[in-house]
């Protein structure tokens, strides 16, 4: 059995006290092979996680981990436990999970893991997917599955990489200041990537100032010697850290238009001659080290859309910063293939569906209809468009002024749907161009309106907020109309 942790080092790792029941057997020393905090997947030898939450008790299922052979039960509350069990005794089993992850992130340094996390106001889990891409073509590594990127996701995925892993990229997610600083400090990673600052949690933090102090919070965990990796073309970011990062750190940007904004940045990645095609993406990079450069060329990402190509060029950063193999990197960004409700675009024998309803902000609205006019080219262009939510007051003038960017485009038709369409299509109106518009108020008459409207070649995108469900409506509308 694989030995993750002997016992003593969980009660040493979360300041816990050993309980040992009557009735349990103990025979030399105890180890557990992994960590699991959920019954239904748990394997034999592992160590059971009773979390709590507001509408669920894992200590409950104290017993039935026990049956399934957990070798160890990690708790804070004495009274779920059977008589037969090995339990370590903590104040809160969430802080304990993240203790024992901090622990286990160094035990993988001693092996030689290096940690990236990533986080921003949009793109992250793309850009994450992107670099685990870039990387696996020359190294083995690990990174953060699905959205598991909050208090128990993030320590799962530490815990979850294998001894022999050797980069492990984390993905940090936020609602509210203190967040990221917690995760950080869990993770320390040697390289922090910021893909941008945007308006996403304005409604929670108040302001978008607000928002850079809680995504560069990121830096609180770095490692001595770690790496900040940003997004060079994002102004309000490069000059915070250009004023605020201390000397000991090392820069490192990723640029599509700008120049490097400081010479103080180790590396930077800059990228060139960006077309899009049927096939994909193509474009060439410069990466600019403090003593020589190097010319990349013919780069192919199966995505379409200018946001994929930063999403690239974060790929070569890291590798820069590990020494990796640029030509590896090249070969590993080609594997990579768009995700459903991130801009995955699919066509059948009538149309084009461009599915980027996972999520939306300003930023990604804008690139949404840019990359519309880009893959359309001279078809009809057809925007079905929802609300982005949790802007709060900030919403009405965020919704105007993302229907004025859309209005510089040659979209034949929004269909729109959402509390504030009235501010977008007052924005869409400003231009002065006669724009073709419906707005409605459920999802059931917009499907029935967009799909009488559909011709042969359309190129359709669906852009919202997860809530508004346009992800199972570009399916259907994928699907049904053939």
């Amino acid at each position: 059995m694989k030995q993750m942790f002997s016992l003593d080092e969980i009660v040493s790792a979360v300041n816990g006290q050993l309980i040992i029941g009557s009735d349990c057997k103990m025979d030399g020393t105890v180890y557990v092979s992994g960590v699991s905090k959920d019954t239904r997947t748990i394997n034999p030898g592992e160590l059971y996680v009773a979390l709590v939450g507001e509408n669920f008790d894992g200590h409950s299922f104290c017993a039935m981990a026990l049956e399934k052979g957990a070798s160890v039960l990690l708790v804070s509350d004495a009274s779920f436990l059977p008589t037969t069990c090995l339990a370590v005794l903590v104040e809160d089993t969430r802080v304990a999970l993240g203790q024992l992850a901090k622990n286990y992130r160094f035990k993988l340094a001693q092996n030689g893991t290096k940690v990236i996390a990533v986080t921003g106001s949009v793109g992250k889990t793309s850009t994450r997917e992107m670099i685990a891409a870039g990387l696996s073509a020359s190294l083995k590594v690990y990174s953060t599955k699905a959205n598991l990127n909050n208090d128990i996701g993030l320590p799962m995925t530490i815990l979850s990489a294998p001894m022999d892993t050797e980069v492990l990229i984390v993905e940090m997610g936020m609602r509210l200041r203190g967040e990221i600083s917690y995760l950080t400090n869990i993770a320390c990673p040697d390289i922090a990537v910021i893909t941008n600052v945007g308006f996403c949690h304005i409604e929670r933090l108040g302001s978008q100032n607000e928002i850079l102090l809680a995504k560069c919070e990121i830096l609180e965990g770095l490692v001595p010697g770690g790496v900040i990796a940003i997004n060079g073309d994002d102004k309000l970011l490069t000059d915070y850290i250009r004023e605020n990062a201390s000397y000991a750190h090392v820069i490192a940007s990723a640029n599509v238009e700008s120049e490097p904004v400081s010479n103080r940045f180790g590396v930077s990645v800059k990228a060139m001659n960006v077309d899009i095609t049927d096939e994909g993406t193509k474009f060439d990079i410069k990466v600019t080290f403090p003593d020589r450069c190097i010319d990349i060329q013919d780069i192919l990402v199966k995505a379409h859309g200018v946001h994929h190509v930063r999403n690239a060029i974060f790929a070569f950063v890291c590798a820069a910063i590990l020494n990796g193999d640029f030509n590896a990197a090249r070969d590993g960004v080609a594997s990579y293939v768009a995700m459903a409700g991130r801009g995955l675009v699919k066509n059948n024998s009538k149309i084009t569906v461009i599915d980027d309803a996972y999520n939306a902000a300003p930023e990604s609205m804008e690139l949404a209809f840019a990359n519309l006019e880009i893959i359309a080219k001279t078809r009809r262009k057809v925007a079905v468009i929802g609300g982005m939510l949790e802007l709060g007051d900030y919403s009405p003038m965020l919704h105007e002024r993302v229907g004025e960017f859309a209005s510089k485009y040659s979209i034949d038709k929004f269909f729109v749907m959402g509390d504030d369409a009235k501010s977008f299509i007052k924005g869409l109106e400003a231009s002065g161009n006669n724009h073709n518009y419906e707005v409605f108020d459920d999802l059931a008459s917009l499907e029935t309106s967009l799909k009488s409207y559909l011709e042969k070649d359309d190129v359709v995108l669906f852009k919202a907020s997860n809530a508004f469900g346009f992800q199972k409506l570009a399916q259907r509308i994928y699907e049904e109309v053939n």
